[in-house]
């Protein structure tokens, strides 16, 4: 497997993976709501009678796709700035872009391990009939959201 390929797995993976849990933390904070990733959970929870063993292992997958995310946003840099620094400078700065990318997939691939590892528990400890309500949960936020089959 070549490293294009690699980086495009694991890539998919983390968007696969957190799909459920960033999705709810950035809609809870983008609707002003402090603590994203605690409603997201105590949501889950509720949907899909979770058992506590259940809601300990989404509390740990929340905090991977957290400090996943967290690790993508703090890296060297890939701020709103500094995409408007490259879209309005003379020419576009192709190192920068690409070292900017570079470090975002490198955050990703550092916590990789650990967030596969949390949605493996949480999403192997679900029954058949949790997992049947979570994909009809999502692909209804999908459909909200104008997404079928991965066309906009």
């Amino acid at each position: 497997m070549n490293r294009k390929t690699l980086i495009a797995i694991s890539a998919a993976a983390f968007i696969g993976l957190g799909a459920v849990a960033s999705s709810a933390t950035v809609w809870a904070k983008d609707k002003g709501h402090g603590h994203g990733g605690e409603r997201m959970v105590k949501r889950l929870t509720k949907m899909l009678s979770l058992d506590e063993g259940q809601v300990d292992a989404l509390k740990a997958l929340q905090t991977e796709v957290s400090e996943t995310r967290e690790m993508m946003h703090s890296s060297a840099a890939g701020s709103v700035g500094d995409l408007t620094e490259l879209v309005s400078a003379e020419t576009f700065d192709q190192q920068r872009a690409l070292d900017t990318i570079n470090a975002r997939i490198s955050a990703v691939q550092t916590n990789a391990p650990d967030l596969v590892n949390a949605a493996a528990v949480f999403f192997d400890g679900l029954s058949a009939e949790q997992k049947a309500t979570l994909n009809e949960k999502i692909e209804k936020m999908e459909s909200r959201r104008g997404h079928r089959g991965g066309k906009h």
